[in-house]
């Protein structure tokens, strides 16, 4: 297994990794912290936010590619990535962005975050998977670790 970072110049400041697992590789962004979201969910603009104000959302963007296998079935639900903090043991399950949404009629300034990657679906070898998957965790804990457990077992470091 190996992890790579990656940076680039220009206009975007964020940091890239990437961590391989035995049949596929994920590249992860660092978090984005927000009290709330929109997303785009079958056609139809959604939001999710916090309702306790000791919580904030992370929301990852990650890519996943299939590396090894001919089709590769992934499950992506609050049972297979996590985000938190190694160090102190603690870590967040991701949220159902189905059963968090709220409608979003887009009058509110709300900053976008899609696609999202979550639920089932197949990768042909040689093919990737991208989107966001959003966490809710406490404010002002330092995420430095993520647990990956879908069709592989990784375990990621910011």
């Amino acid at each position: 297994m190996s992890a790579v970072l990656v940076t680039g110049c220009g206009g975007n400041d964020t940091t890239v990794f990437a961590k391989n697992g035995r049949n596929l590789q994920i590249v992860y962004e660092e978090p984005v912290i927000v009290k709330r979201l929109a997303f785009k969910s079958a056609g139809n603009m959604a939001m999710i936010k916090v309702d306790d104000p000791s919580t904030r959302i992370a929301a990852v963007k990650f890519t996943v590619v299939n590396q090894q296998i001919n089709i590769l079935k992934l499950r992506i639900t609050n049972d297979s990535v996590f985000v938190g903090n190694g160090m102190k043991g603690v870590r967040y399950p991701a949220l159902s962005p189905t059963e968090r949404a709220l409608p979003n009629d887009g009058s509110e300034e709300i900053e976008i975050f899609s696609p999202i990657l979550w639920g089932e679906f197949e990768l042909e070898i040689g093919y990737q998977a991208a989107g966001w998957i959003f966490f809710e965790i406490p404010t002002g804990l330092k995420l430095d670790t993520l647990w990956w457990r879908a069709a592989d077992e990784i375990i990621g470091r910011y």
